[in-house]
């Protein structure tokens, strides 16, 4: 028979530090509805063993039952401090200042009880709470992320974090998390409720009414839910069985726009793109050859190894004297260098849309970032691949560097620009015709042997010569070549046409991306 009131005090009387009959009379009495009793006994219990923390922390938690949370937390930070070994003491303080509706507070004895108690995952979500009213964005997500990690079947806990992950506009990872909970628990309404609200702001308004629609079904009896689904409803124009009496669709209330936000300075701009195309041109450096062992370095190794298998075949291979020059091997590798230069561009910027991936979901980054940053990215690379070659020429006793070396770049610029306003065309095309890369393909081969890189259109017949110069790969090849030999000066060169063709192909390139953006099909 459980003791009374009067024989718990009496023998706290007699035993000062025995407790255990006064709190368990305590308890009785509060869980039999006497409530005021029961703060009675304790008060009692606390005025002859001041200072016990199991009295402290029954009669603070009794008091915050009874709603007098103020009261009971000085009650429950005194049982903290007496029992400094307990981590349970210090989680009950942490609860007892969510209930004075102070949850930053809480942040201190939470992290005193996780020390002792790192599995505890109430105190993980708790302290994701404490995070979120500071703002702490990041942290809460840790936090929710561990209490979700040590008790993956409270569906609370994966609540909270995709709750706190909509919070950072990172709705695809929230459908993530809450598709796996779902896979747990099919047949609940709150995570079919969460996952309508997730797939809204995603803008998926068909899943998000049929979301809504389950939820319903799984709780017929939330007003709420059958508010939100009727609510979806209206949206895509569907009739919906679950409003609830008297609902009607809400008015669309009058958009006011804001005032129009000041557009910042050109230079502003520009130094904006800069810094994403720069980022961008990091990032492609990290990633395109991450599985190759050399890395980054592979994509200057590459061409110098075309560039030395194709020069040394055709040298040794063709015993005539170069056209230009003292030596085969140069003359070939001033074919090459251009040419391939053009031809990566393009190859690079055709795909470059597809190489973004997800990277296009972000806001304010366009597809024209992409294409820029690949483009920067390879013209330096074929910068880097050029020096190289020509000191290997010095090495071996050829001219190491390009008589006119402005004329060389020009013609390496152009042609990189070439190549750029072609691969933006292709990108449009392939994107529509899946067979277009394969015919760029040949078209490219054709003009690996229409580009005057193993010859030169002075050696040529004139009618031949007369087709070959129409070429603007060709043209710029030999742009190449007169800023690398001082003797060259070839009465075919025409920089008007090349740069025609550069402008052209830039304009129709970037005029159809640009208009046919949004009709695209969506990055894989």
């Amino acid at each position: 028979m459980p003791l009374s009131a009067a024989e718990a005090l009496a023998a706290l009387e007699r035993d000062a530090g025995n407790v255990a009959a006064l709190a368990a009379t305590a308890e009785i009495l509060h869980h039999g509805g006497e409530g005021a009793a029961a703060i009675a006994l304790l008060r009692q219990g606390l005025a002859l063993a001041p200072g016990n923390a199991r009295l402290l922390r029954g009669l603070s938690g009794f008091l915050v039952a009874a709603g007098q949370a103020e009261e009971a937390e000085p009650l429950a930070r005194a049982a903290a401090a007496h029992a400094p070994g307990q981590p349970e003491y210090q989680l009950h303080h942490a609860h007892v200042l969510f209930a004075c509706a102070r949850p930053a507070a809480a942040e201190a004895p939470l992290l005193a009880a996780l020390a002792h108690m790192p599995e505890n995952a109430a105190a993980w979500s708790m302290l994701a709470t404490c995070n979120e009213h500071q703002g702490r964005l990041e942290r809460a997500l840790a936090a929710a992320a561990e209490a979700a990690r040590h008790a993956p079947d409270n569906l609370g806990y994966a609540l909270q974090r995709a709750a706190l992950l909509n919070a950072r506009a990172c709705h695809g990872d929230a459908l993530a998390v809450l598709t796996e909970a779902m896979a747990h628990k099919p047949e609940d309404p709150h995570l079919a409720r969460a996952l309508s609200g997730v797939h809204e702001m995603l803008g998926n308004l068909p899943a998000a009414f049929a979301e809504a629609e389950r939820a319903c079904a799984l709780a017929p009896e939330i007003s709420a839910y059958r508010a939100h689904c009727a609510a979806l409803a209206a949206r895509i124009g569907v009739a919906v069985a679950h409003a609830p009496p008297g609902w009607e669709p809400p008015a669309k209330p009058l958009r006011r726009l804001p005032p129009p936000r000041p557009r910042p300075p050109l230079a502003a701009r520009l130094a904006e793109r800069g810094r994403i195309i720069w980022a961008l041109a990091l990032r492609e450096m990290r990633t395109r050859h991450s599985r190759a062992v050399l890395g980054y370095l592979w994509a200057v190794a590459e061409p110098i190894s075309h560039l030395l298998t194709l020069g040394v075949m055709f040298a040794y291979v063709n015993l005539a004297p170069p056209p230009l020059g003292h030596s085969l091997f140069e003359f070939y590798c001033t074919g090459l260098l251009p040419y391939l230069l053009f031809s990566h561009v393009a190859d690079e910027v055709m795909h470059a849309r597809n190489a973004a991936g997800a990277l296009l979901l972000l806001p304010g980054l366009r597809t024209t970032d992409i294409m820029a940053a690949r483009l920067f990215l390879q013209f330096m690379t074929e910068i880097a691949v050029a020096l190289l070659v020509f000191g290997a020429f010095g090495l071996m006793g050829y001219r190491t560097m390009p008589a006119a070396p402005l004329t060389a770049l020009l013609a390496f610029a152009l042609l990189a620009l070439l190549g750029a306003g072609v691969g933006a065309v292709n990108l449009v095309l392939v994107n529509y015709f899946h067979g277009w890369e394969t015919v760029f393909n040949a078209v490219i081969r054709l003009l690996y042997f229409a580009s005057g890189i193993y010859y030169t259109p002075l050696t040529m017949p004139d009618q031949l010569r007369a087709a070959l110069v129409w070429n603007p790969v060709l043209q710029g090849v030999e742009l190449f070549r007169a800023g690398f030999y001082p003797e060259y000066r070839p009465i075919w060169l025409n920089l008007p046409y090349l740069l025609a063709w550069v402008g052209g192909a830039l304009v129709l390139g970037l005029g159809l991306e640009l208009g046919l953006r949004r009709r695209l099909r969506p990055v894989s």
